[in-house]
């Protein structure tokens, strides 16, 4: 394969990730009646009730459709979206939480079903891979962390929640999805647990390092895609968002340990105190300096953003 055909593939690629979904209308010009509301209609589906028009009497493609609905394989198929996460993470998001919802199977259902088969995999090939793989020596942590590996699929959306809030201040104001909220935080992070587990699958059965690496190199891809920062743009945003989850985690494991110390209940409010102050104090700096970087960024490039814009800016800046 030559150099050129190499080019050639990878601009088609592109071309596939950037695409703009494109829906049909398989009945255009075509009058259809619905069988639940009994409206005329012309069109995929009834404007009224939302039926489709292909639904009618009961047969044997009906009890097809039931099942591939109870496990995804419908029009919004399971496999089609574990496609385009798996290469088209950030785009995928970004189409789905700008509302375009048909592109994608719910995310929270897909969660779950991602889950339950990761638990028959294990339970078939008698092979685990914890959630959180770490050893304590304090008896109420290592229950924490054994419910935490039992609960794959609400524990792995519960840690990946911890990206929420650093993820809004520091993409804030990215150019690629300005104004980025909290609410759209949450589902990007559902799409990330996904992935999580999507790497569990494929290599955190044989390495636990391979599937880390390879999780952060999703979550580095999805936000590249997603934001529109560069390179490198992305790259420092993430390791300020990853730094501030590790304190943050690390602040809660002190906070448990030493709150279940045989000690006087002053000397573990004060051990607490020294240890949660000056962190809490430096990831507020970090995220405060990150945040004021990208909205001097966002409010100083003309060249890639709109002119209603400018008006924002010029409130901000004011």
């Amino acid at each position: 394969m030559t150099k050129g055909q190499i080019r050639e593939y990878y601009r088609r690629f592109c071309r596939w990730q950037q695409a703009t979904p494109h829906y049909a209308n398989r009945h255009e010009g075509e009058v259809q009646h619905c069988h639940n509301c009994d409206n005329d209609f012309d069109g995929n589906f009834c404007p009224i009730c939302g039926q489709r028009a292909e639904v009618g009497r009961v047969e044997w493609k009906s009890i097809k459709d039931n099942i591939t609905v109870l496990w995804g394989l419908d029009s919004r198929s399971l496999t089609y979206t574990l496609v385009q996460l798996l290469g088209r993470p950030g785009y995928l998001v970004r189409d789905y939480i700008s509302g375009r919802r048909q592109v994608s199977f719910p995310p929270v259902k897909m969660l779950v079903l991602v889950c339950l088969f990761v638990v028959i995999v294990e339970s078939v090939f008698h092979v685990k891979n914890d959630v959180v793989g770490l050893k304590f020596n304090l008896k109420e942590l290592d229950d924490i962390v054994a419910w935490i590996n039992s609960q794959k699929s609400w524990a792995t959306l519960f840690l990946q929640s911890f990206y929420i809030l650093p993820t809004w201040l520091v993409f804030r104001y990215a150019p690629g999805y300005p104004r980025h909220t909290l609410p759209e935080g949450f589902f990007l992070q559902v799409f990330l647990s996904v992935l999580s587990l999507l790497t569990t699958i494929f290599i955190g059965y044989w390495s636990d390092d391979y599937d880390l690496m390879l999780f952060v190199i999703y979550m580095y891809i999805a936000y590249l895609q997603l934001f529109g920062y560069g390179w490198w743009g992305t790259l420092w945003r993430l390791a300020v968002i990853i730094l501030f989850v590790l304190m943050t985690m690390l602040v809660v494991v002190l906070t448990i340990e030493y709150a279940y110390e045989d000690t006087d209940i002053y000397d573990k409010l004060l051990s607490i105190l020294i240890i949660l102050a000056p962190t809490v104090l430096l990831a507020a700096v970090i995220l405060y300096v990150t945040h004021r970087i990208n909205k001097r960024t966002y409010c100083n490039n003309k060249d890639r953003r709109r002119p209603v814009f400018r008006v924002l800016c010029s409130g901000m800046t004011s």
